[in-house]
This record gives C-alpha cells, sequence and structure tokens, in this order.
C-alpha cells in the first residue's frame, strides 16, 4: 500500500472521520422528505493487515455495480477508487488484538474525474475489524495456583492482528449529498430506486 496520504497526519484523518459523521441517517424519522442517497457497494482490492498497515495508508477498491451519481454521472462497475486506512493498531502482549477502520475518499473516473463516496456507517460491519486476544480463557485465572501461570501468559503473548481480506464489500454512499445533509439512507425494508443513465432514451408522447 502507498502512503502518499500520511504527511497530512492526524488532522486529515479527524475531518475524514467528521465528514462521515455528517451523514444524516440517525436523526430520521417517518416523515423524512429527503430522497433516498444514492447507495453502492465497493469490494476492497488487496488484503489489509494491523501486523504492517498504518493510519494515513492508502487502499485500492473497485465498484461492484454501475451506479448514477446525483448529478447524473454514470459510474460504471469496475471504476476504480482509493481510501484511506483511518486507524491502525498492531496486536500486543497482554493479548491485545490488532484494529483496523477504513475511509474511502472517491472513485476516479475515465475522464479523470473524483466522485466522492462515503462508507454507509449505518449499515456498515466490514469496513472495521478486531483481532481475537488469543488469552487463555477467563475461568482459569479462578483457579488456584493455575490463575497464576494464566496470568503470566496473558501478559506475554501477543494477540491476533486484524485483517480485512482482499473481496471485502463494504455499503457507501455516492457524491456529496449524503455529507451535505440533503439526502437519506434507506429506511428498513426499502430499496433505494434504480437509478436511471441520462444516455436512456426518453419515452416516446403517446399518440
Amino acid at each position: 500500500m502507498r502512503t502518499v496520504f500520511r504527511p497530512l497526519g492526524v488532522g486529515f484523518i479527524a475531518v475524514l472521520l467528521a465528514a462521515a459523521g455528517t451523514v444524516p441517517l440517525g436523526a430520521e424519522t417517518s416523515g423524512d422528505n429527503r430522497p433516498a442517497c444514492v447507495h453502492g457497494l465497493i469490494a476492497v482490492d488487496e488484503t489489509i493487515d494491523s501486523s504492517h498497515a498504518r493510519s494515513g495508508d492508502v487502499f485500492h477498491y473497485v465498484l461492484v455495480d454501475g451506479v448514477t451519481a446525483p448529478d447524473g454521472t454514470p459510474i460504471p462497475a469496475g471504476t476504480t477508487g482509493y481510501g484511506v486506512v483511518a486507524n491502525a493498531s498492531h496486536a500486543e502482549r497482554g493479548g491485545r488484538g490488532g484494529y483496523l477502520a477504513l475511509e474511502t475518499r472517491f472513485v476516479v473516473m475515465p475522464n479523470g474525474k473524483h466522485v466522492q463516496v462515503i462508507i454507509d456507517r449505518f449499515n456498515d460491519e466490514l469496513s472495521t475489524a478486531v483481532g481475537s486476544s488469543a488469552n487463555a480463557p477467563g475461568v482459569l485465572g479462578l483457579l488456584p495456583i493455575v490463575g497464576y501461570a494464566v496470568g503470566g501468559y496473558d501478559s506475554l503473548h501477543h494477540g491476533k492482528d486484524a485483517t480485512i481480506p482482499r473481496g471485502t464489500r463494504i455499503g457507501i454512499f455516492v457524491g456529496d449529498d449524503a455529507a451535505l445533509g440533503v439526502c437519506r439512507g434507506t429506511r428498513p425494508g426499502e430499496s433505494p430506486p434504480p437509478a436511471v443513465s441520462p444516455s436512456s432514451p426518453a419515452p416516446s408522447p403517446s399518440s
């Protein structure tokens, strides 16, 4: 993974997280008349492992299905996108598992245009990963003598690193509308309306 975003540091990551936090889904009500945000699905194009990943590392993904952005721009399936590792922690002694959190940034159109995409945080569970502790079962610590050995083992061994495998699919919102609060997420059981490409022929008027 390249690290071209790393010099921007913690401030850059904070801006990303703040933008993701503005997605206006948590406060939506049944009377919300805003249009549904354009939803898409991406597939991570490389395996990301907390054993060597660092905050600010760049990762790649591809759009699984074609979508149409809110401004009418058709985005074909397979379009490449870029994101950053927002948070990464290596596994450590004491059975502490590794941790990963991803942030998507944009997809790049064939003409070079960037279209913003942000993770659907209210439905996504795969853009973060936590490694297991691999500690001995806690009940063993209650046993005389055995508990001392368990405590020593837990304090010395490493937990397992977190991994987000290549091909992991993550839900996203396409365009600026979600971040600006002018659209809403889909309600439970609701499917987003099908996107109509601007190149589709208009229906002929009835005679």
